[in-house]
């Protein structure tokens, strides 16, 4: 369950049914277990909350980080340029605290699978636990091993997802676990980490080299309307290759 401050749109998500406090007053227990999606309900102070069911977007706020995870214009990315969705086989390199994993599920679902790969326990823990919080684990294996020394097990899968530092060491593992017609898509944080991959390139098709960037508007009622001062730019880049 998601509240919502009507004022402020601060959302705050509740895990389990007790009395919630906040800085816009306390929130009674005894309110929340009669409440129903899209309904109202008051803090002491009179502050209205409107409780909504929680989507992916609003429980991916919530989750718990210990890694840099990839930013959301960067996954719209890459699902716009291949079409990921339901029932595809999906290779993942590089669980992390498993937010792409999670964006990766949902589209793949219900017929569909993810296989991602973590060598280290603690992020692979973290990962595990965000998935069972969202539901998701149905849909997805979680490997705890380090790839580029024991591979990669699936074969004929859509796609190959990477976000480690060094892809180009295993490139021939991963254009032997694609199907053909399969996507190689490689996030990377710097141009000589692109170029590394693209000079140990021998097989794939290279489709694009991208670098998504987007501005955040401040608007205040009939007074400010203007990007904010304050803006991330540059995130990573995409190499997107394809087994054909």
């Amino acid at each position: 369950m998601i509240l919502i401050h009507r004022k402020s749109g601060k959302r705050f998500y509740v895990r389990e049914i007790k009395d919630i406090n906040t800085h816009f007053g306390l929130i009674k227990k005894e309110d929340l277990i009669r409440a129903k999606p899209y309904d109202i309900v008051k803090s002491h102070l009179d502050e209205e909350f409107l409780v909504v069911e929680d989507n992916l977007i609003d429980s991916l706020s919530f989750l718990r980080r210990r890694t840099q995870v990839t930013h959301p214009k960067d996954i719209g990315l890459l699902f716009s340029l291949t079409g990921i969705s339901s029932g595809w086989r999906v290779v993942e390199l590089g669980t992390g605290s498993g937010i792409m994993t999670s964006f990766l599920a949902s589209l793949v679902k219900p017929s569909g699978r993810v296989y991602s790969y973590e060598n280290r326990k603690e992020f692979y823990e973290i990962a595990k636990e965000n998935l069972e919080k969202l539901k998701l684990m149905d849909y997805v294996e979680l490997k705890l091993r380090d790839v580029i020394s024991e591979g990669i097990d699936e074969r004929d899968v859509d796609i190959v997802v990477s976000d480690i530092p060094r892809p180009f060491d295993i490139i021939d593992e991963i254009y032997n676990s694609l199907k053909f017609s399969g996507y190689f898509a490689s996030f990377l944080p710097n141009i000589t980490s692109v170029l590394k991959l693209l000079s140990s390139n021998k097989s794939f098709h290279l489709v694009g080299i991208y670098e998504s960037f987007h501005r955040v508007w401040k608007y205040e009622k009939e007074e400010v309307l203007r990007p904010k001062n304050k803006q991330l730019v540059h995130t990573e880049f995409l190499v997107l290759m394809r087994k054909l």
